[in-house]
C-alpha cells in the first residue's frame, strides 16, 4: 500500500489577497482621474504660453516705458508682440525682435508649437478689439480675454482690466 502524504506549500491567505486588492483600487481611484486627455494637456499648455507671452508683453511695457500689445488674428491662428500698435490689419503689424529666439520676429502660431496641433484662437476681445495694450505701469488700457479650444476643452485668458493680471482657466470635459 502506498503512502500518499499531503506537502502543505506556503500560500497567501484570503485576507492578504483582499488586503491587497483594495490597496490597488485605492491607488487606481487617485491615479485614474489624474490622467487627462490629449486635448487636456494640450489647451493646458497653450494657455500657459500664452499667459507667459501676455506677461513678457506687459513687463516690456514696464520696463521700456513703451506701449506694447499682443495682437491677435482669428483668421491665421495666431498673436505678435507689437511696440506701439495703433490698431489696424494684422498683417500690416510688424512684430518686435523675440527676447529669447534672438533674430526671429516675435509671432506665435499656437498649433504650430510642438504637441499642440490641435489648438485653436476662438475668440479675443479686449473692449471690442482683437488686442491687448500694455501702458507704461503695466495696465491694460482694456481687459478683456482670449478662448482656446482643443476639441470639447476650453481654454480662457483673462486679462484683468485694472491690474493687467493674467489667469488661465479651463473650461470643459
Amino acid at each position: 500500500m502506498r503512502n500518499h502524504r499531503l506537502t502543505l506549500r506556503p500560500a497567501y491567505t484570503m485576507v492578504e489577497i483582499l488586503i491587497v486588492l483594495l490597496v490597488l483600487a485605492i491607488a487606481a481611484a487617485i491615479v485614474i482621474p489624474n490622467i487627462g486627455s490629449a486635448n487636456d494637456s494640450q489647451a493646458i499648455a497653450a494657455g500657459a504660453i500664452l499667459q507667459s507671452d501676455l506677461e513678457v508683453t506687459r513687463s516690456m511695457a514696464m520696463a521700456t516705458q513703451v506701449p506694447y500689445s499682443l495682437v491677435f488674428s482669428a483668421d491665421r491662428q495666431s498673436y505678435k508682440v507689437v511696440a506701439n500698435y495703433g490698431g489696424g490689419a494684422y498683417a500690416a503689424a510688424t512684430a518686435i525682435n523675440h527676447p529669447v529666439n534672438k533674430g526671429k520676429p516675435y509671432e506665435v502660431r499656437l498649433s504650430g508649437l510642438n504637441g499642440m496641433s490641435h489648438v485653436s484662437v476662438t475668440s479675443a476681445d479686449f473692449g471690442g478689439q482683437p488686442y491687448v495694450t500694455f501702458l507704461s505701469l503695466g495696465q491694460p488700457v482694456a481687459g478683456g480675454s482670449i478662448v482656446l479650444g482643443v476639441g470639447q476643452v476650453t481654454v480662457t485668458v483673462s486679462v484683468e482690466a485694472m491690474t493687467g493680471i493674467v489667469t488661465v482657466t479651463r473650461v470643459g470635459t
